[in-house]
């Protein structure tokens, strides 16, 4: 007896396995490329808002060099912008203005692929804001004579978005005068 039609269903079957493997395959090698740049982007931010924690470090640390200055060594409460490039001192933003609709936290890119604020000839736009927050903090329970005596509270925020959809990244560092 001849079974054609049993063939005809096993080859039907094989062509459906074959392309559910086919489209699986696919849609995961899609993700991983779609994955790979959120993972990019998500690194070049946390480096971001790591320098702007750097940057207000060396303020402090130039100024507390200086006999003539004292606590906090520039480092004063408020929403700060800053760049590695050029500033030797914090450059107030808007106190009222949040990281999503600060204009002047817009980052570029030079031609070195070093990232400033400069809008500057030859310089490109990034997706990337920065902004500083510095506020007082209190380690020791309430026993400082001023607010602000005793730390000051660095938030490095940096805020991106990609495909529609907002993305932020946080850090933060707590600087005390332990001098």
């Amino acid at each position: 007896m001849k079974r054609s039609g049993q063939s005809l269903i096993e080859t039907i079957v094989a062509i459906g396995m074959i392309t559910v493997a086919i489209v699986a395959i696919l849609s995961v090698g899609l993700s991983n490329l779609m994955l790979g740049g959120q993972t990019s982007e998500r690194v070049v931010a946390t480096n971001l808002a790591r320098e702007g924690i750097e940057i207000v470090n060396a303020i402090r640390n130039s100024q507390r060099l200086d006999p003539s200055k004292s606590w906090p060594y520039g480092v004063e409460t408020g929403n700060w912008v800053v760049d590695y490039l050029d500033d030797t001192d914090l450059t107030l933003s808007a106190s009222d203005a949040t990281i999503s609709q600060c204009d002047n936290c817009n980052l570029y890119t030079t031609g070195n692929d070093v990232y400033t604020r400069d809008s500057g000839s030859g310089n490109t736009l990034t997706i990337y804001r920065r902004l500083i927050n510095i506020s007082n903090g209190d380690i020791l329970g309430g026993n400082c004579l001023n607010a602000g005596d005793c730390e000051k509270i660095i938030t490095s925020t940096v805020y991106w978005m990609e495909r529609g959809r907002p993305h932020s990244i946080e850090l933060e560092t707590h600087l005390t005068d332990w001098r």
